[in-house]
């Protein structure tokens, strides 16, 4: 793993005590490798291929579902030492599923383990997340970023420019999967105009409603026009989501301030520092306006 040492660090510790937790909590903003590391921690637990069960909650989040598991768990592993459930997107999960599960996350069988995967751990019942021992993911940093471009171009002898390389740390906003998907694109590029488009595509139509609220942080306008970007983002259900529009504003901030010598900025960026898992929508409210204000 690259980046997120302090984290990865508080795994190992945790599952080298003797009565170790047996259902981790991985949450962090998209990309940062929180399904990636479940499956890790699966092998490292020495789970067999077929004992390793990925359930997308955004599909499976029933109370049928819940009872499969539920009655699934009984049966001990069939090649390795353990069962790993690695349970991807479970702020989806219904409030049959989530009560279902918690009698199995209660009392987890020796021979079972539950790694729940998040983006939004807020929208967890308070009974699933006091089950859990939750490790918080965050963005990475540019010199991580440029570290895992330069080692998959290294393994697959993909040559570019140090300007492209910039590019890609500067639009991926911290995401790892972000900047890979760039690479992907970039290295099956025809010409330097293809590649030039990958660099200069617009986000999706979220991306740009988000980003209108950053260049009015940017540009310090007046707080009644910031409030009408945010009304509007809470109208959409686009501030449900915090951590991604924390963190498409301190991609954007990032990135101009990496051109010139930007106060506003820092400022914003400065402001919108810490992870809004507690505070949700509110923080980012309360970010906006100590931005300029």
């Amino acid at each position: 793993m690259v980046g997120n040492e302090a984290q990865i660090k508080a795994l190992q510790n945790s599952l080298k005590k003797k009565n170790h937790s047996h259902v981790y909590l991985l949450s962090g903003p998209p990309g940062t490798g929180k399904t990636t590391t479940a499956r890790i921690i699966a092998k490292e637990l020495g789970a067999s291929d077929m004992d390793i069960r990925e359930i997308n909650s955004a599909n499976s989040r029933g109370i049928d579902t819940a009872r499969e598991i539920m009655s699934s768990i009984r049966m001990l592993p069939s090649n390795g030492n353990y069962v790993v459930y690695i349970l991807d997107e479970c702020h989806k999960w219904t409030a049959d599923f989530s009560n279902a599960m918690l009698k199995p996350l209660e009392d987890t069988p020796n021979h079972i383990y539950f790694l729940l995967c998040t983006t939004d751990p807020n929208k967890l019942i308070k009974a699933v997340r006091s089950r859990c021992t939750e490790i918080k993911f965050t963005s990475l940093p540019i010199d991580n970023i440029k570290e895992i471009i330069n080692r998959v171009c290294k393994l697959e002898k993909i040559k570019l420019s140090n300007d492209i390389i910039e590019s890609i740390t500067e639009k991926c906003e911290g995401s790892p999967r972000n900047a890979l998907v760039m690479l992907e694109q970039i290295s099956n590029a025809d010409d330097e105009k293809d590649i030039e488009k990958i660099l200069n595509s617009k986000g999706s139509e979220d991306d740009i409603e988000i980003i209108e609220l950053a260049r009015a942080l940017l540009a310090k306008k007046p707080w009644n026009e910031v409030n009408k970007i945010l009304s509007k983002l809470k109208e959409n259900g686009k501030l449900d989501d915090a951590e991604t529009v924390r963190y498409i504003v301190l991609g954007y901030m990032s990135a101009v301030l990496l051109k010139s010598n930007n106060k506003q900025a820092a400022i914003t960026i400065e402001a919108f520092i810490e992870p809004t898992y507690n505070s949700g929508k509110f923080g980012i409210i309360l970010y906006c306006f100590n931005a300029i204000c």
